[in-house]
Formats: structure tokens, sequence, C-alpha cells
């Protein structure tokens, strides 16, 4: 019952005394380490200490500026015993991630930072590139260094947490530009998992095994606050080593008879592409009770595609578990009925129009688009489909998504005016999302607001349009980014639209310089960038995103990518002819990865559009052919295929 239920985080860890439960923290495929909720509990106040002594007081913020689970598992605890604001915050690979921790740092009112030296030296560079040396001495003096402790002796000053306090400021995952800080409290975040945990029907037959990053609600909320309130066991593996062995994950769920797994759209989508059955007979998903998906949007042909892949290895299929959620309610919106079968609808794709009742047909036809239903309200949250003037619309009519509940934020860090505009008077929050309501379950149609949604993280349009716009040759207002559904690998690919009424010859370039800067700045993959002749705005000057999307998804930019296609093929044959052996199998490498683009030996791989999961795949090529020779990390160390090659080298001669 909801009144025997912890009111705190922290009298959730104080109630789990028993040593049996724990944290297993998997770091490679032989190597892991078990915490049990006891331990945590004593380490975090430890660290606590450390955190006092530096002169961080209750209400203070800390941001978690933290790569390794463990460390970032005991910061954000020693930060709910001590009534500190937790804050964190991805490190990431990109100067937009840099960025962001100064945009940040310099936002909250009494911030310190944990860290460790290799991402204080990042910051540091960025800082002296950027103009921000005054802002990183500050950083500097507020750093806790997680490196440098070695003992958890002396334990921290506990404060009497209050339900009303914030526990944690959730930033919104991708922005560039002013990040905004969803503000949750102790009530806010156990109202939510209370309604997690009763609408999942959890208990202690059950444990959790994750990949999500920690600094995303559903890996810290949904995979590590859940199972510690239930009082049971949770796993957890980096993101990066998912990325670069999926298999991993269903290898070790497998081996530890895990119930409760969780992916975005695009993780399930990658492990299908590197799953071989004939190398998993010892594979068994029949524990698997939930496999939670969400974080973006959801595709029904890849959940029936990994459903069928499965099936053979006990997998059930009522175990995909489609649910909505956002940062604003904490994590969870709706969930399904338990054990329920995938449940789509079909509707007319000219039919999805705010305002207007959508169209369903049960035959699905080119004209119709195939919707997952994301279930009902869990207990505790409320939510309505709306019209433009706030009023509740009818069965299937398309309107905003309003949520309301004591799990709900009470609004964004320092933004009053942003607030005002979101949270109406009664409480009720707008999302942003467009969506309609069948037979009483929810269903997503798209998005109201200019957002982007690129492997379950949040991208704004208008920011990574104003980071184009540091391109020679490309001015204010005459870009456009979309986020545009690919529905054959299932995913949201980031298209880029740039006016530009010269030769194609000449455009080819500017392809180039474009997702060099997008992935430099935001750690983003491009997947198309196309001249366009106009930008349509409305007629109050608003740029029409829309209308572009739709053109490129007619295939009226089809002739245009065949052509800058071949044009790419062209500059990269005459590549790789010169070399050391090593030079060549890396370009070779790199080339199969990044395919759109020539690549020369002094070439910053960090620059060639690498996001992460593509430097993922070219590590683990390279891993194929030089076993254990270059670790992920070395890439900062040698980021051009010429340093790569000479440290490979090296080592082979040792």
């Amino acid at each position: 019952m909801m009144n025997e239920f912890p009111k705190t985080l922290v009298e959730a860890l104080d109630k789990n005394q028993d040593a049996s439960k724990s944290i297993t923290y998997i770091n490679s495929k032989d190597s892991e380490r078990t915490v049990t909720y006891p331990d945590l509990k004593q380490r975090a106040l430890g660290l606590l200490h450390y955190m006092q002594q530096k002169g961080a007081t209750e209400g203070n913020e800390l941001i978690i500026h933290l790569s390794e689970n463990e460390q970032f598992i005991d910061t954000f605890w020693a930060c709910q015993y001590g009534g500190i604001v937790a804050v964190p915050l991805a490190i990431g690979t990109s100067d937009g991630h840099r960025q962001k921790v100064f945009n940040v740092f310099e936002k909250l009112a009494a911030p310190y930072i944990a860290t460790s030296r290799k991402a204080l030296q990042r910051l540091k560079v960025y800082a002296q590139e950027h103009g921000k040396e005054n802002v990183y001495q500050e950083i500097q003096r507020k750093a806790v260094m997680l490196d440098r402790i070695e003992e958890f002796n002396t334990l921290g000053q506990c404060a009497d947490v209050k339900p009303e306090q914030t526990a944690f400021i959730q930033f919104s995952s991708g922005s560039t530009g002013a990040p905004k800080g969803v503000v949750l409290t102790h009530k806010n975040l156990v109202t939510n998992l209370y309604g997690i945990i009763e609408c999942s029907a959890f208990d202690e037959r059950d444990s959790f095994f994750s990949w999500m990053p920690l600094t995303h609600d559903l890996g810290i909320i949904g995979f590590h606050l859940t199972p510690l309130f239930v009082n049971i066991d949770q796993y957890m593996m980096p993101t990066e080593l998912f990325v670069r062995r999926p298999n991993l994950w269903l290898e070790k769920a497998s081996e530890r008879k895990a119930t409760i797994l969780s992916s975005p759209n695009f993780g399930y989508k990658h492990v299908l592409k590197r799953f071989k059955p004939e190398k998993q007979e010892n594979l068994d998903l029949s524990a698997v009770r939930l496999c939670f998906n969400g974080a973006e949007p959801i595709s029904a042909d890849l959940c029936r595609e990994f459903n069928t892949v499965m099936e053979p290895f006990g997998f059930t299929a009522t175990a995909m578990f489609t649910v909505y959620g956002l940062a604003e309610a904490c994590l969870v919106v709706s969930f399904p009925k338990l054990a329920q079968d995938l449940s789509t609808i079909h509707v007319l794709r000219n039919t999805l129009i705010k305002g207007q009742a959508a169209q369903l047909v049960e035959t699905p036809s080119e004209q119709s688009i195939e919707l997952v239903r994301l279930g009902y309200a869990i207990t505790g949250t409320e939510m309505m489909i709306v019209d433009d003037l706030g009023q509740g619309v009818g069965e299937n009519v398309i309107g905003r998504v309003f949520i309301k509940g004591d799990n709900v934020t009470h609004g964004y860090y320092h933004e009053p005016i942003l607030n005002e505009k979101l949270i109406t008077k009664d409480g009720w929050l707008d999302t942003g999302d467009q969506g309609l309501l069948n037979d009483g379950q929810l269903v997503i149609t798209g998005r109201t607001k200019d957002l982007i949604i690129v492997h379950g993280q949040n991208f704004y349009a208008p920011d990574l349009e104003s980071v184009c716009e540091n391109i020679d040759g490309i001015e204010l207002g005459k870009v456009i980014v979309c986020g545009i559904r690919n529905d054959e690998e299932a995913v949201d690919e980031l298209v880029v639209f740039v006016l530009y009424r010269g030769e194609l010859d000449s455009f080819y370039q500017t392809t180039i310089d474009v997702r060099r800067q997008l992935n430099e700045k935001s750690g983003l993959d491009v997947a198309h960038v196309l001249p366009i002749r106009t930008v349509p705005k409305t007629t109050s000057g608003k740029v029409q995103r829309f209308a572009v999307s739709e053109q490129f998804v007619d295939g009226e930019f089809n002739e245009i990518m065949a052509a800058l296609t071949e044009l790419s093929e062209t500059q990269t044959i005459e590549s790789a002819a010169a070399g050391s052996p090593i030079e060549r199998i890396l370009l070779e490498i790199c080339h199969s990865v990044v395919s759109d683009q020539k690549i020369n030996l002094g070439d910053n791989i960090f620059e060639m559009g690498t996001s992460s999961l593509k430097l993922a795949q070219i590590h683990e090529k390279i891993d194929e052919i030089y076993p254990d020779m270059v670790e992920l990390t070395d890439f900062f160390d040698c980021p051009t295929i010429e340093e790569l090659a000479g440290f490979i080298a090296t080592k082979l001669a040792e």
C-alpha cells in the first residue's frame, strides 16, 4: 500500500538491509563486481564526507560527470543522503557535451561537480579553446575528484530529507543551446515509482538487467531506483559495451535469468543486426517477463521482428512492453496491460491532423500508417488529449497530450516564463507530444514542438540549425534540420536541408562540413545533407520543417541523393593507395563504416561524422583484426589513422 511505501529515496535504501540483495556491475564478458545495498549506503556516506569537506551542503547542486556506472551510483546516493541536488550529465565525446557542462554549471545556483582527472582535463582544453577559462577555474575549485578517493571510512553528515525536497535535476538530453532542467522532488519520484511497481506487478521473483545510460531517466529511475525500491537484484552494463557487443546484453540476461529488460527502439535494431542464431545455442530468454520499449517512437514491425527472432530462445511475444513517458513525469505516464499482445492501429496518413478525428482502417495500405498503442495512465498519473483551448477531445481525435499528478514536475529549473506557458494553473503539463486515445489507450502521432528524437535522445531543431550556421557559406535562417522516419530501418534519421542554388559538384564540400560540424558539436550522425532552392516559412516567418519533410518522404529528393552518392564514390576511390599495411587496413575499416566521404591518413576519427555507435563499430572491426590491441579510449590519444596505425605497430613490435 502507498502508506507503507517509502516517502523519500533515502528511506528506501535505509530499508534495504538484506545483504543478499545487490547491484552487479558488468564491465566486460569476464569482469564484474557486486555491491550489496547495505554496502552501497556505507559507500555513499563515505563519499558524502569528501563532498562536505569540499564545501557542499544541503541544497547545493552537484553535477555528476562520470563515465563509470559504479562511481555514478555511489555519487548519486551520496547526494541523496546529504540533501545535495544531483545533476547527472553525460560525459560524451563531442564538444556539445562539454559545452553543456559549462552551460549547466553557469546556470546552477551553487554548483559542485564530481568528476575524474581525465574528464576534467578535457573540460580544461574546451575552456582554453572557447574562452571559458574563468568558468573552468571555478569548476576546478568545486571539483570532487573521484579517482583520488581510496577509502570510505569517515562518514558524512546525513541531512533530514523531506519528500518536498529536490532529489535531482534532469537536464534535456540533447540540447546544445540553453539546456532545460526538469526539477524532480522525492515526492515526484516516489509517486511514479509506486505507480510503476504496482502496474508492473514487480516482486521478489524479479531481477533487472540494463545497459541504458544512468544519465537517462530510463536508466537511473527505471532500472536502478525501481529494483532498489522493490529490494531485488539489479545488473547493469555500460552503454558503450552494449554498443560494441549488443549480444552480450542478452547472453548475460540469460545467464542471470533476468526477468526485466529494456531498450529504446534503436537498441532492438542494433541487436538484430548483429544477432547470429546459430551461435546462440545456450541462450535462454524464457525468464524474461517484461521487455520495456520506450524513450523514442516505437516501430511495430521491429517489435514483431525481435519477437520472431527471439522466440526460439524462449522469449514470449507478450513480454514486449510498449510504454510512454518523459522526464517531466519522472519516467512513466502509461503502460499496457500485463501480458498484452502488441497492440496497434492503422490510420490514414492524410487524416493525422490536429483537432480532427483520425480515420482508422482495418486493412493497411500505402496511404495508412501503423501506430502502436502505449497503454493506460499508470497509478498516480492522469492524462488527457486537449485542443488548442485546453479542452478535452473525444475518442480518436488528435490533440496535445497533457499530464497531471504528484509525479509531474512543478517546473523547469529557473524558467518561470516557460513554466507558465507549459503548466496550467490547475497543474496540467503540456508534454509537447501530439496523440489520441483509442479504446482508452494512448497513441502518439507526432510532436507539437520541434523536437527530434535520435537514439532515445532529444535534440531541438533550432539548436542544431544554429550549430550549422557556424559553417562558412551557411547563413542565419538558411538551414533546416528535420528528424525523418526511415521505415525500413525503423529509426528517426537526421536530414539537413541547406539553401543552395549553385552546381551540385560545389555542394559536396558542404555535405562534409555539415556532417562534421553536427558530429563534433552534438555527437550526431547525419543521414543526408541536401540542397533546397527555398526555405518554406509561415506568414509570421516561422520555418515550416514539416513541408520539406513531406517533400523528402514523397521522394522529391531521390535524384539529388543519387547524384550526391555518385559524387562521394568518385571522391573516395583514390584514397588508400599509399601508406603502411596497417594504415591501409584502418582506412578500409573507416571507409566501410563511414562510407559517404573521403578519408585521409591525417583526418581526425572524431571528425568523420562518427557517432558513438559508428565509433564503436570502427573499434570492433579493428578488434577483429588486432585483438585486444586498442581500447576505445586510445582514440583520444591517437585520433588520426596515422597515429593509431603507429600505436598498433608499436604494440605488435612489443
